[in-house]
């Protein structure tokens, strides 16, 4: 038994994409949510469309790397029409005020393990 899991997540079928380049930060929010969710990480946005095709995922999380491209991320929401979007981010750069001034949510780096599940839970509800 996992200290913290909500056993009703953790038997749930929500499935998240983790799209960064930087592979720290991918592994580390996968990590921090694979026992609730099936969680997927991945390093571009073309292997998340790839593997999208057999599983399309409920919640897209963008590291910075990816979002601060507006192309990157007007393809991401092309690509996954149904899916909610987490951006991953320092809350206070410039490309994030921008972004949050729009309505997009943001889990402020560093990442906190409390932080990241209760964003990804609310994100998932709303």
């Amino acid at each position: 038994m996992q200290i913290g899991v909500d056993c009703q997540l953790a038997v749930g079928t929500r499935r998240i994409f983790v799209l960064d380049g930087d592979d720290i930060g991918r592994m580390a929010v996968q990590f921090m949510l694979h026992d609730e969710y099936e969680t997927h990480e991945l390093s571009s946005l073309e292997n998340a469309v790839s593997k999208a095709q057999e599983w399309p995922p409920d919640l897209v999380i963008l590291g910075e790397d990816l979002w601060t491209d507006p192309e990157i991320l007007e393809s991401a929401r092309d690509a996954f029409p149904g899916a909610r979007f987490l951006l991953v981010g320092d809350p206070d750069s410039e490309s994030a005020r921008a972004v949050l001034a729009s309505g997009m949510p943001l889990i402020d780096k560093p990442l906190r393990l409390e932080t990241v599940r209760s964003r990804v839970a609310a994100a998932l509800s709303g």
